[in-house]
């Protein structure tokens, strides 16, 4: 939901308030009086003072108006938001109590509402005391910021907890929005000062700041509805140490020692999936022992803990929440990429930029040669020359069939490193030293992660399979586009996979004396640049957008789930079914019309269309079973035809038994494939090949003619 998009008076009014809580940070100390007083707004404000509003800014002047006493910025007000855009949002909310797996992020704020942070008076520069700083900053930097840049959606959720005494839970589990930047805003205390200047004194005699109570209601919010791709983030803001201790009756280090524990509860249960962040809201000489205690337990149990002292500055508090943002951002792209782990990287891994010399070889004697075999779904011993020797030199692996290279030598420094495997040049070597290299370079790929080398050539299994797969479906996408209008067999670009095989090394510092290493061409990236052309999170071209729920839709998707008993429905019943409606066809009919008079010729279609295409493709192909996706690689312009060689491609692939990561951690389901669609716009090679739902006439059996006859495609 985009409140802003549907109304051109409301991204007036929140541009207007966004700059101008920026040009306070900046510059209010230098504003001109004089400017605010001829333009400026007055009227008489206590004593023989005046009040003057110029700018979004308010000051304040002696009788004569000419010494400025003090200035200040106005009041953030709500924002006006339309009725049908209040109630869009209670139907996010409700469906995402439903359907958690919905849910990309969840963060829950704690903010210190006790005495201290309600009774001094101008506490953080520009606003009225630390509480109304707090809230303000958070609306401001936490929800419109976020919506301003899209780099939040309806998907990512809030809580808000206040606590002094004992804590209270505003709301929970919202969708971020609009109402839920004006619901912020309204918590900021409205009590004139004189109400308010005996409460600090109050909250240190009857200890009114309890750390611990809140925490235990953080963490039940954060364990309701959780999913293992949902990034979770707690901010705790506060301007002093805690009082739990002497509402306890016990020490302040026993206290300090009861929020780790919590902290450490939620860490070992999330993980990396979860970020702690806690702001101490003073100066140098302030104790936030509590707060440090808190981020550190989260650091060493897994999660990621930060501390952050802000100076009674607008600036600081901004800087900290836009940390808290970055971080949350940063863990959410990486659980839905797939790229949560929870393994320990290989302590002896160093990049070549790191190292000097660059190259260091390592020789290992081959002890065998692997192929992967797609109907047994392992690997099988071969007396060939690796795929990758082959397809780089055919003729000379002619005359090395019956007389393969002794040695591989393998750098000892990686050149690349991905989510789960690191790579390495290799060649193949008759000697071990350079002048038996035979060949072109190869690249060597294994396990980054300590935990799996003892799997060998068993870890490689999953890749090769995947890339197998993607090769044979960009096989039949190239006999696709022979039939197309304008096919040039040496100009059109055609589709290639790279091979690949598993090589046995004898290596005596690895379990049992062996070590494999999946081997493949290396790609010519000095002379053709290197490009991700999609992942398999909705990324098309470089650019990631954060795409929300569509809500009609998954409501409908909801209702007949539970219409259903999808237990007793057949999977290749739901494939073959005409009203089988998904996300994905409702934008592949939009693909299908015909707007435009002229389509471009094949050759002056970019590359780029070919593999958004391809994607496209591979789910029709399949009968909506499969994608491929995280499309990377080069343009190789010098083959004939002009050849887009591609490796390490993702699959979703979806089953209604419920089956997840059926081709490893990247593989999202049905949920990757909507969300590859979200962002994916028909080009003309996706009209050409008629990708359409309104075209029934896709192959059927495509599992009996692929050469992937595994336990994969059964129920």
């Amino acid at each position: 939901m985009n409140f802003a998009g549907k109304n051109t008076s409301l991204i007036t009014i929140l541009s207007s308030e966004h700059g101008r809580l920026r040009r306070e940070q900046r510059d209010i100390d230098k504003r001109d009086l004089k400017l605010a007083l001829k333009y400026g707004r007055r009227e008489r404000a206590w004593g023989q003072r005046w009040l003057v509003e110029y700018d979004g800014i308010t000051f304040i002047t002696d009788f004569s108006m000419r010494r400025e006493v003090t200035a200040y910025p106005s009041p953030l007000p709500n924002i006006p938001v339309e009725y049908d855009d209040l109630c869009e949002h209670e139907k996010t909310k409700n469906l995402l109590r439903e359907k958690i797996d919905l849910s990309t992020s969840h963060t829950v704020l704690i903010v210190d509402n006790s005495g201290s942070m309600l009774g001094k008076k101008n506490d953080v520069h520009l606003y009225r005391d630390s509480q109304n700083a707090a809230f303000s900053m958070t609306a401001l930097e936490f929800v419109a910021e976020q919506l301003f840049n899209n780099s939040a959606a309806n998907s990512d959720m809030v809580s808000l907890i206040k606590f002094s005494e004992r804590p209270t839970v505003e709301f929970s589990r919202e969708p971020i929005g609009w109402p839920i930047y004006n619901k912020i805003l309204a918590h900021r205390n409205k009590d004139s000062f004189v109400s308010r200047q005996s409460l600090p004194a109050y909250d240190a005699i009857f200890g009114q700041s309890n750390f611990i109570p809140a925490l235990e209601e953080a963490k039940k919010l954060l364990e309701t509805g959780y999913h293992d791709q949902c990034a979770l983030s707690l901010f705790f803001f506060s301007d002093g140490k805690s009082t739990d201790h002497q509402k306890l009756n016990i020490t302040p280090e026993e206290s300090y020692e009861r929020m780790k524990d919590i902290i450490q509860s939620m860490s070992l249960r999330f993980g990396e999936a979860l970020n702690v962040t806690t702001v101490g809201l003073g100066n140098r000489h302030d104790d936030f022992t509590s707060l440090q205690a808190m981020a550190t337990a989260a650091t060493v149990n897994g999660a990621k803990g930060t501390f952050e002292r802000c100076e009674k500055t607008a600036h600081s508090i901004s800087s900290a929440i836009s940390s808290l943002v970055t971080s949350t951002t940063e863990t959410r792209l990486t659980l839905q990429s797939g790229q949560r782990i929870k393994f320990t990287e290989r302590d002896d891994l160093t990049s070549e930029k790191m190292s000097f010399p660059k190259f260091n070889w390592q020789y290992f004697r081959i002890a065998d040669h692997m192929v992967f075999d797609p109907k047994s779904k392992k690997f099988i011993p071969s007396n060939s020359l690796p795929l990758a020797a082959v397809h780089s030199d055919p003729l000379e692996a002619k005359k090395r069939l019956y007389s393969p290279p002794a040695y591989l030598a393998v750098n000892c420094n990686y050149f690349g490193r991905g989510a789960e495997r690191v790579a390495f040049r290799c060649r193949l070597s008759d000697e071990q030293n350079p002048r038996g290299f035979v060949f072109q370079d190869m690249v060597a790929k294994e396990t980054k992660h300590a935990e799996r080398i003892s799997e060998k050539i068993n870890f490689h299994e999953g890749f090769a399979e995947t890339q197998d797969l993607a090769s044979y479906l960009s096989s039949k996408f190239n006999e696709m586009l022979c039939c197309l209008p304008d096919f040039d067999p040496l100009k059109t670009p055609k589709l290639s996979f790279l091979s690949c095989s598993v090589l046995l090394l004898e290596d005596p510092t690895w379990p049992t004396g062996f070590r494999g290493v999946l081997v493949e061409k290396m790609l010519d990236t000095e002379r053709f640049r290197w490009k991700k052309y999609n992942d398999n999170n909705g990324m098309v071209g470089g650019k990631r957008d954060h795409i929300g729920i569509d809500v009609d839709f998954e409501l409908k998707q909801l209702e007949k789930e539970k219409s259903k008993d999808l237990d007793a429905i057949a999977e290749d019943e739901e494939d073959s079914s005409d009203d089988d409606e998904t996300i994905s066809d409702v934008e592949s009919e939009g693909g299908d019309e015909e707007d435009e008079e002229y389509a471009p010729r094949l050759d002056a279609i970019d590359p780029s269309d070919y593999l958004q295409a391809f994607s496209h493709f591979t789910y029709r192909y399949t009968n909506k079973r499969v994608l491929v996706c995280d499309l990377q690689g080069i343009f190789n312009t010098d083959a004939v035809p002009p050849t887009i060689e591609l490796t390490d491609p993702a699959i979703h692939y979806a089953s209604t038994k419920g089956r997840r990561m059926v081709f490893g951690r990247t593989d999202k389901g049905k949920p990757g494939m909507n969300t590859f669609f979200r962002t994916h716009k028909c080009s003309n090679i996706c009209k050409y090949l008629q990708l359409s739902a309104k075209n029934k006439k896709w192959n059927r059996d495509w599992r009996g003619e692929s050469a992937q006859r595994t336990s994969n495609f059964q129920n």
